[in-house]
């Protein structure tokens, strides 16, 4: 970890005495020492944490004084450039060539240098101690320990890493009798009630990894009308419980379900099950009194063969769910010849009570014997790409001697001691074993809540914010970034919950245990602290976060905590982190001001009191406060270190021009709670040469050559089609991500030409003035639609020219079209996309009566949908069509009269 804080010190020490080269007379040889100094401390953490590892005091604290110091340096580096931008800023206004080349000479510019010079001095007299402190204390060949067993900051994953990452198949040892006996259960036709089937066992046992395996059979998925894999935590919230039980099993939209009460919600959750076989997960579930609550939505006096399953540490409480549905009890008996999961019909629940407590291993899961360990230890630590082990990950990259192979086995073997809270001692190993630079990636996690589905692109963007990401060759940061998160997944510290149709993770989230690993890492290296609502004030918080680098409230009242610290508090502080634990979402069609009356007097305060304290933390790098709404104001230009802002806006008008000042933002994302469009000048987007990525529902105004100093934005989502398409859109050459709205005829020609210039756009979605509004197909022919992987169309169209194959067949991987009100059949054309895998037609995209897949058309289509096709009355699909479908979603469709009888020829649905 020390080693990543060096190397960022590093950088900005050299980037430093680039840009300020004219204005550093006097201290620019103790800043380059300095550098020099902490170039050398560099190499030699290279191996420092082995040493740690290996339980050596002293080179701990010899790192913990690296660490400190070089937040020091950090802190003295970008106070400096602080007060640069504030004297500049308040003596002209605006940076003009001759007075910058002679800033050095201003009395002010003297005072500021004097001060960094002083600064430097200390720092680099401390930085000097430390080295020294490496010889005194007999620490000094560390280095030569253990070479070549931290991956370099060179080192590329193998070629193949995207195809192997991808894989998401669970693969496991010793389940197999355990999966065709959970298997049997579920299938069982029962006339009883719906029966509860415990998978009981220690943390990273593989109860999830049964369940999931079992869940994921695609017989199990037919023989179940409705399906849900709810995830618990130790903290979970009832409603959002239930609310993920609603939208998988698609009870209510979104919109009814954020105005329904609790009652109304579990009532409708249930009334939706009652009338069906269903089967709902409950993966790591902690208490009675969670099982308590989440059985209130599901139906126990099914007689159709419906089943729950639950994973939980805690046997009570799968004695307690079993307890909750007669007549039948199930339980896994353990024999000395196999696993047998058999059902038990109850003669009473007093007796299935007596005979399930007789049972000493409920529902549990036993350990591998000596064979299924070896076959398991091969398969998961020699290569392939199947492999998915935590300590996998560490054992590819040791090099495979038998040398190496018995340091390993001295690393783990002292660790392996009976017990549950052993397991963290393990698991630090793939921890401490990554490469240095990304450590503080895997630390970000902690920021989390528990069991949290967490949007993987927000984390890669704070990441490149946070300093942690670097170029690499023709790569850009949001490449590697991209690749840090599979390699955090490849060495399973990480799990992944969705991907998109480019195979890129959209949605993660970070096991318990290894969440409590990292926060435990977060904490002792003042890296990043947690404040919730049931934190203590008392319990030396406030030193915490006087040191902490990174601050992560969780809760309305973690604010309430926050306001009791003095301002001076947070002037080491690089990023504030707000999650909403306290609602699920904002109902987006509810505006601001309306709800003034209702809002909660804590809500307000937020709203009213969060700008005061952000200006307060002066060296900010990333905010991201998306949970509450916020009022911006002028001084928001003063965090001038500012690389990455998400935000709710509570006003609905133009954003404050100071913003045009923080001309390190990367990422601009602004959210409201209205449906209105915020308007974004071009004299201020003129000034963000730095920005990549800029989410919001706003107008651009201005004259359009003021949009042509934008060359590195990469996404550009919601803008409104305007003047500025004419001379902005054709520069922004670096775009990957765009989405317009408003488009009408009049601007057909300035987006075709436009288009045609950006080369490297994947994703691209165009959305009409109105329903009646028709798109020109001129915007859909222009040859510049090879490169595009992703396209969205939500408008009319007269008509799918054939001509389209010929010009999206190359890369399109999804096609979305909305509204088209297509009077041709136009599956007719689109199954000639040879690449196409997702292809969704929805809210009239197609008014006629018919559609046919002609005969092998769509081969690589894996997912389809049809949503409000109102006039659909027939579908017809050919032989040898759509062989790799795997899902299929009708909505809707009031009129279609019978599913085709193709769909039995495709096994693969």
């Amino acid at each position: 970890m020390a080693q990543s804080i060096v190397s960022i010190v590093v950088r900005k020490l050299g980037e430093l005495l680039i840009n300020e080269v004219n204005f550093l007379q006097g201290v620019d040889g103790e800043l380059r020492s300095l550098r020099d100094e902490f170039q050398w401390i560099q190499a030699f953490l290279k191996d420092a944490d082995v040493c740690i590892l290996e339980g050596n005091e002293r080179v701990k604290i010899w790192v913990n004084q690296v660490r400190d110091v070089s937040y020091d340096a950090e802190d003295v580096i970008d106070t400096y450039i602080f007060k640069i931008h504030q004297h500049r800023r308040g003596s002209h206004g605006c940076l003009c060539f001759s007075w910058l080349t002679t800033y050095a000479c201003h009395p002010c510019g003297i005072t500021i240098l004097h001060d960094l010079g002083n600064k430097i001095g200390e720092v680099k007299r401390k930085t000097e101690e430390i080295s020294a402190n490496r010889f005194k204390y007999g620490i000094q060949s560390i280095g030569a320990t253990s070479s070549g067993s931290l991956t370099s900051n060179n080192t590329r994953l193998p070629l193949s890493w995207k195809q192997t990452l991808v894989v998401e198949e669970v693969d496991v040892i010793g389940f197999d009798e355990d999966v065709k006996a959970l298997e049997q259960l579920l299938l069982a036709e029962d006339e009883g009630w719906r029966a509860v089937i415990s998978i009981v066992g220690m943390g990273g046992l593989g109860k999830t990894t049964l369940a999931k395996k079992v869940f994921s059979n695609p017989w199990i998925k037919q023989h179940f009308v409705a399906h849900a894999w709810v995830y618990v935590s130790q903290s979970y919230r009832d409603r959002q419980l239930v609310e993920s039980i609603a939208n998988q099993l698609m009870v209510v939209g979104k919109v009814r379900m954020n105005e329904s009460t609790d009652e109304e919600l579990k009532k409708m959750v249930y009334e939706h099950l009652k009338e069906r076989r269903y089967l709902v997960v409950i993966d790591d579930i902690w208490t009675r009194g969670a099982w308590d609550n989440i059985k209130e939505v599901l139906p126990a006096e099914m007689l159709n063969g419906s089943k729950v399953l639950l994973t939980t540490r805690n046997r009570d409480v799968a004695l307690h769910a079993d307890r909750q549905s007669p007549p039948f009890f199930f339980f896994l008996k353990r024999t000395s010849r196999a696993n047998e999961l058999k059902p038990k019909r109850k003669q009473s629940n007093e007796k299935a009570t007596s005979k399930a407590e007789e049972c000493s291993e409920i529902v549990g899961l036993k350990f591998l014997g000596e064979e299924e360990s070896w076959e398991l230890f091969c398969k998961k630590a020699i290569p392939t790409k199947h492999s998915k082990l935590a300590l996998r990950g560490l054992a590819l990259r040791k090099e495979l001697s038998e040398e190496e192979w018995r340091k390993l086995l001295k690393s783990v073997s002292w660790q392996l001691r009976e017990g549950e809270d052993q397991i963290s001692k393990i698991l630090a190993l793939s921890y401490h074993h990554l490469p240095y630079y990304m450590k503080p990636c895997f630390l970000y996690f902690v920021m989390f809540p528990e069991d949290y589905s967490i949007t993987a692109q927000n984390v890669r963007l704070m990441w490149i914010a946070e300093g942690f990401i670097e170029a690499r060759g023709e790569e850009t940061m949001e490449e590697v970034a991209e690749e840090y998160l599979e390699e955090l997944v490849h060495r399973s510290l990480i799990q992944v919950e969705d991907r998109n149709v480019l195979g890129v993770i959209t949605y993660c989230r970070i096991h318990d245990l290894l969440l409590d690993l990292a926060i435990s890492e977060a904490k002792g290296t003042n890296f990043l602290l947690v404040t919730k609502a049931s934190n203590n004030i008392n319990e030396g918080n406030i030193i915490n976060l006087q040191e902490t680098r990174r601050l992560a409230l969780q809760g309305h009242k973690s604010w309430d905590i926050t306001w009791q610290y003095p301002t001076d508090s947070f002037l080491s502080l690089r990023t504030v982190w707000y999650f909403d634990t306290d609602r699920t979402s904002y109902n987006l069609a509810t505006d601001w001001f309306q709800r003034l009356n209702t809002i909660c007097c804590t809500e307000l305060q937020i709203t009213l009191k969060i700008p005061q304290i952000l200006i307060s933390m002066k060296l900010l790098r990333v905010v991201d406060l998306p949970g509450v709404p916020i009022i911006l104001h002028e001084a928001i230009g003063e965090l001038i270190h500012l690389r990455y802002l998400n935000v709710r806006v509570a006003q609905l008008k133009p954003l404050p021009s100071s913003i045009g000042e923080l001309t390190n933002l990367q990422t601009l994302k602004i959210q409201t709670d209205s449906s209105f469009f915020i308007e974004l000048p071009s004299e201020v987007l003129k000034l963000l040469t730095n920005l990549r990525h800029l989410t919001c529902r706003c107008s651009i105004k201005g004259q359009p050559s003021s949009v042509e100093n934008l060359p590195n934005l990469q996404t550009l989502i919601i803008v409104k089609a305007s003047k500025w398409l004419y001379k902005g859109l054709d520069k922004m050459t670096n775009l990957r991500k765009l989405s317009i709205v408003d488009v009408s005829n009049y601007y057909a020609k300035a987006l075709s030409d436009s288009l045609g210039k950006l080369n490297n756009l994947f994703e691209l979605e165009l959305t009409a003035k109105s329903d009646h509004e028709i798109i020109p197909t001129s915007i859909l022919t222009s040859s510049h639609h090879k490169h595009l992987r992703v396209f969205l169309l939500d408008g009319q169209l007269e008509r799918l020219p054939e001509v389209i194959t010929q010009c999206l067949v190359t890369n399109l991987i999804y096609l979305g079209l909305v509204n088209s009100k297509l009077k041709e059949d136009p599956l007719v054309t689109l199954g000639k996309l040879d690449n196409l895998q997702v292809l969704h037609l929805k809210n009239n995209a197609f008014v006629g009566k018919k559609m046919v897949c002609l005969e092998k058309g769509f081969p690589q289509l894996k997912d389809l949908e049809f949503y409000r096709l109102d006039s659909l009355q027939e579908w017809k699909i050919e032989d040898e069509a759509m062989p790799r479908l795997r899902k299929l979603m009708i909505d809707r469709c009031s009129k279609l009269v019978m599913l085709p009888h193709g769909l039995g020829r495709i096994t693969s649905l």
